[in-house]
């Protein structure tokens, strides 16, 4: 398997594997389990983020799209991005993990774990944050979370009204 940087050709099935991981494409006991997405985007969002986001990774396996991870810094969150610039008035400069998701083929085989390695190993001097849907509770991502080393730093519900665990790592904080 191989990470480089997410390209054009790959934005079509990006927003593909995105919207087959959203909580709407599945049942909840299902999405809870095996993790999911509540931001799923059009192409042309994942597009401009090709080129604005610093980190937009897939994992490439026999030439198909295995994964991607979509992070960037709070300096280029968007003006909707309440929850992330409240997280950043707080702790400073932050590194955001918009999204991670991979196949339901490369499930379980450590390509998400490959992907955050990725991008944490790349990004050691600045707290990064992920926020992570409590209602119905992502228990997938949870628990990946943990074993990447990130804490629950707060619970905070943005406009859309569904709760997020902000879960962190880099500032020696957390709670859970």
């Amino acid at each position: 398997m191989e990470i480089i940087r997410a390209g054009e050709e790959h934005v079509a099935d990006i927003a593909a594997l995105a919207k087959r991981r959203s909580l709407e494409q599945v049942d909840v006991e299902t999405a809870c389990r095996d993790g999911f997405l509540v931001s799923g985007y059009e192409e042309d969002v994942y597009r401009a983020r090709l080129t604005n986001a610093e980190h937009f990774h897939v994992a490439v396996e026999e030439g198909e799209l295995a994964g991607f991870v979509l992070a960037y810094s709070n300096a280029r969150c968007g003006p909707q991005e309440w929850l992330n610039h409240r997280i950043a008035a707080d702790l400073g400069d932050i590194l955001v993990i918009k999204q991670v998701a991979v196949t339901r083929q490369a499930a379980r085989r450590g390509v998400g774990s490959q992907l955050y390695t990725y991008v944490l190993d790349r990004s050691p001097t600045v707290p990064v944050i992920a926020a992570v849907v409590a209602e119905p509770a992502n228990q997938a991502s949870a628990a990946f979370h943990r074993k990447h080393g990130f804490t629950i730093l707060t619970t905070l519900t943005p406009p859309d009204g569904r709760p997020r665990d902000v879960w962190v790592r880099g500032t020696g904080g957390g709670t859970r």
